[in-house]
Formats: structure tokens, sequence, C-alpha cells
């Protein structure tokens, strides 16, 4: 009896062996819909650094940086997001806001642009729930979910919004340097 139940769980780990290292398009631990996203905009992922994000005793998300080179800067790449908690639309719209005007001063028509383009990338947000900013050149695409919610190119917005992270000056540079693969958390 022994035998037979190592026999077949020796078998299980081989087929799930083969298939996890079989795959060379999921190298960077993500499930299949996130990797399944990412093969439409990179012939190859490879990370380049990973955070986790927390404030005070909160621990907010965890960040993900893909490029197909490996490195950053780059025209292309990917900053996944995966929320270690629930969050309102409202309260992540109004705190990337607030990260934005860090790097920038608004006049009036600006900042409803912005707030437009907030409130069709964000959603309600539950624990473990996922974002996808994909950087492709001149153009950002963003998923929540798996789901793709905005396109635009608009090149300024993209630049300081993907800047919240990626920026020298971010407002916690630790997180940064992780992100960008410099040091290990």
């Amino acid at each position: 009896m022994f035998s037979k139940f190592c026999l077949i769980f020796t078998l299980i780990f081989l087929s799930y062996s083969n298939f996890v290292y079989s795959n060379p398009k999921n190298t960077i631990g993500e499930d299949q819909n996130t990797v399944n996203i990412l093969n439409n905009y990179f012939s190859k992922q490879t990370m380049v650094g990973k955070a986790n994000f927390q404030f005070l005793f909160w621990n907010m998300y965890d960040a993900k940086l893909i490029s197909e080179s490996g490195s950053y800067p780059s025209n292309k790449f990917a900053l996944i997001l995966k929320y270690n908690k629930d969050f309102s639309k409202k309260s992540v719209v109004d705190e990337t806001i607030n990260q934005l005007k860090k790097q920038k001063t608004f006049n009036e028509k600006e900042l409803k642009e912005v707030n437009a383009l907030l409130n069709k990338a964000f959603r309600k947000i539950k624990k473990n729930n996922k974002f996808i900013g994909i950087k492709n050149n001149d153009e950002a695409i963003f998923y929540f979910q798996n789901e793709k919610v905005l396109e635009t190119d608009n090149s300024e917005f993209i630049k300081i919004f993907f800047d919240i992270w990626l920026r020298k000056n971010s407002q916690n540079p630790k997180f940064t340097q992780e992100l960008l693969g410099k040091t290990k958390g």
C-alpha cells in the first residue's frame, strides 16, 4: 500500500515539475492569466525586481517590475501590483492623484483629465486583486483582474504614473530600489 502511494505521489510530482519547468514563458512566478496578458506585449518576461509596500503596520501591496531584458530603464515594461488588503476605488484614485501632485502641479483641466483616466483604470479593490500597468513604447495599457480597463498614449500621464514607483526621489526609496532590482528586501 505504501509503495503504491509513493509511486502515485512521485508520478504527480514529476508531472507537476515537468509542467512548471517546461513552461519557459512563466519565469516570473505569476498566475497563467497574468502570463497570458504579458505574452501579448513581451516576447520574453524577466523580473527586474520585486518589493512589498507597507504603510505603518499595514501590508498594502506586492509589486513586480517586468521587462524583456530584465533591466530598467526600458521603453517596454510591466508593473504588477497585487493588493494585500481591500481599498475603495475613491481612496486609490485620491492617493494616486496625491502621488502625481508630488511630481507636477496640475491646473483644473489637467486634474479633471487625470481623474477621468484614473477612474477608468481603477476599481474597488479586494485583497489579492491584481493591477497590471504595461508601458509599451509610447502607450500604456492597464489591466485590472485580467480585464483591459484603459489604453492611453498621453505621454506625460504615462511618465508620472509609473514614476510614482520608479523615480529616484520616490516617496519610498527603499521600495523603489528593490523594485528596480538594485537591493533585496
